[in-house]
């Protein structure tokens, strides 16, 4: 009996035994797991993070042979479908950084050279020259603008006020980055403080060329006034801002084409292109006046059209305003009147 008793505690110790063993085990199971996978995260994460540099080393070393090689097309003059093709084939001869052949496909190339940019050549002349020009920017609409003129291949100008937010900013840098003409068009456009004296005048010019200066590095020397250079809000002689304006060394431009977008109610995209083309013939020189603002999406609608009109004109070139040009002005200064 004793004997019996006494192997029954012993197959309880064992048991007990057995069974701290497994809540040890347990235990240190639950321990160590946890950590061995951190570890086999963080080799993989390493491992991934030198991947995706080599990736981005890559893509940039791509990129550079790509640039390199458009170039090299631009200067053998080629345009359109021809220029993709021959795209395709230098990229296919030339080596990438690795060694291997790159290989471009053709549908991409020929994709992008279907798109209606047509680049500009400068030391062209033509008896007709148009001028696109968009008043009282930045706006919502200014990168869309920027984008239509991009994929056409024009430069235009951009008469502004001094709007602040940071995408204001941003759509300024890029008018300049871009190469387009940048004007100036009052700070505030409130008739009534801009043109209550010539201080006031003074004041709103100086705030706004020197916020554009801070902002895109730029010494604006082209000015718009609000209204033109014949409007009827000012009971100060417009002759005093203007020779404000001479005194700083700023030419000031009206317009000679209206496109009507600036009515209280908007004008359809059509109308508005018919405004700017049909308002351009018998003219050297043809200044259009459109709007980059809220409220005028149809004017964003009507560019293209404008674009390719002008564009389809004989002898006809689209260019951005320069010191070189001849001022379209409504009201002369004083020195240049008869």
């Amino acid at each position: 009996m004793k004997e019996e008793r006494h192997s029954g505690t012993a197959d309880r110790k064992k048991r007990v035994q057995r069974l701290k063993k497994i809540i040890v085990m347990s235990i240190l199971t639950g321990i160590f797991t946890p950590w061995v996978l951190c570890m086999v995260l963080f080799l993989q994460n390493r491992r991934d993070e030198r991947s995706i540099n080599e990736l981005k080393k890559q893509i940039a070393d791509l990129r550079g042979i790509l640039e390199e090689q458009s170039g090299r097309i631009e200067q053998l003059g080629t345009s359109g479908r021809e220029q993709a093709e021959a795209l395709v084939e230098l990229m296919q001869k030339d080596a990438s950084p690795s060694g291997e052949n790159i290989v471009v496909e053709e549908s991409v190339a020929a994709k992008e050279a279907d798109e209606p940019k047509i680049p500009e050549e400068e030391t062209t002349e033509a008896n007709h020259r148009v001028y696109l020009t968009f008043d009282d920017g930045p706006s919502i609409y200014t990168n869309e603008i920027l984008d239509i003129l991009d994929r056409y291949g024009v430069k235009a100008t951009f008469f502004v006020q001094g709007k602040e937010s940071e995408s204001d900013r941003q759509a300024l840098v890029r008018i300049v980055e871009e190469g387009h003409t940048l004007g100036m068009h009052s700070y505030s456009h409130r008739y009534s403080e801009i043109y209550k004296s010539r201080e006031a005048f003074e004041a709103d010019l100086d705030r706004l060329r020197e916020y554009l200066l801070q902002v895109t590095g730029e010494e604006v020397w082209l000015y718009r006034f609000p209204g033109g250079s014949s409007n009827n809000v000012t009971d100060v002689d417009i002759h005093e801002f203007i020779d404000c304006l001479e005194e700083r060394g700023i030419i000031y431009y009206d317009w000679n084409v209206a496109s009507g977008d600036a009515a209280q109610t908007p004008l359809a995209a059509d109308t508005i292109r018919k405004n700017c083309t049909e308002g351009i013939t018998g003219r050297k020189d043809s200044v259009i006046l459109l709007h980059d603002a809220q409220g005028r999406a149809t004017t964003v609608e009507a560019l293209p059209g404008i674009i390719e009109s002008i564009m389809a004109m004989e002898d006809t070139r689209i260019l951005p305003i320069t010191k070189d040009c001849d001022p379209v002005q409504h009201v002369k200064a004083a020195k240049d009147r008869d």
